[in-house]
């Protein structure tokens, strides 16, 4: 093989190489223009939970730092000094809860549906934290947790999320009722006395009849015979 044949080989396979490795370092970014949707399922194991309601509400928005996209605070959220760096955090979600809580901060709030699902769609990009203030009948308020618009999934940001997997509410305790002992019978019950004591004071009494009578009417006699 000649030598102009050998560069051109090796410049092909130079071009390849860096082929291959833009595409296996090409990664999707958000759509910026586009709004997004929230469709939650509410289940407990595989059944699924009518009822209660969830409030939505905005925590933080999507920024851009040399082509990675994060999370900043936005809204009445900025100044609570939480970090956004791990979204799927439950402590986090949990600490964002109660700061809107105790501001009194505003949210959307939905009833869950008699399918057990709600949707909260035309959201701009970004965080938003889930709040459930009325829990179904039976069953206990779900713990506070976020949702990021896009989600990111096999490499793509999907706009129109599902967040089903990520809720799971549990059932309330069943209290153990309490049972009324009731007589069985028609007698009156108990009160602690004994019956023995009845038949002892009849006897008694007959015999102090017994001799109250003959010394009454033996004294009469005895006046008599004198």
């Amino acid at each position: 093989m000649s030598i102009r044949k050998r560069l051109v080989a090796l410049l092909a396979a130079a071009v390849l190489l860096c082929t291959i490795g833009a595409t296996a370092f090409a990664y999707d970014v958000p759509d910026m223009s586009k709004k997004g949707c929230i469709q939650i399922t509410m289940k407990q194991g595989k059944t699924v939970v009518p009822g209660g309601n969830l409030t939505l509400y905005r925590v933080g928005s999507v920024y851009a730092d040399n082509g990675n996209y994060s999370f900043q605070l936005t809204g009445n959220f900025k100044d609570c000094g939480e970090s956004l760096k791990d979204v799927q955090s439950a402590a986090l979600a949990k600490k964002l809860a109660q700061y809107a809580a105790k501001n009194k901060i505003a949210g959307t709030t939905k009833d869950i549906g008699k399918d057990g699902k709600i949707t909260f769609d035309n959201l701009e990009l970004g965080l938003y934290l889930m709040v459930q203030d009325k829990a179904a009948n039976g069953y206990n308020k779900a713990e506070p947790f976020l949702v990021t618009v896009p989600m990111l999934e096999n490499g793509k940001y999907v706009y129109d999320v599902n967040a089903s997997p990520k809720v799971e509410v549990e059932k309330e305790p069943t209290k153990p009722t309490t049972q009324t002992n009731k007589p069985t019978s028609s007698t009156l019950p108990k009160t602690g006395q004994l019956d023995w004591p009845i038949p002892i004071l009849v006897v008694s009494g007959l015999g102090l009849f017994s001799i109250g009578w003959m010394l009454r009417f033996g004294n009469k006699k005895g006046k008599y015979e004198k």
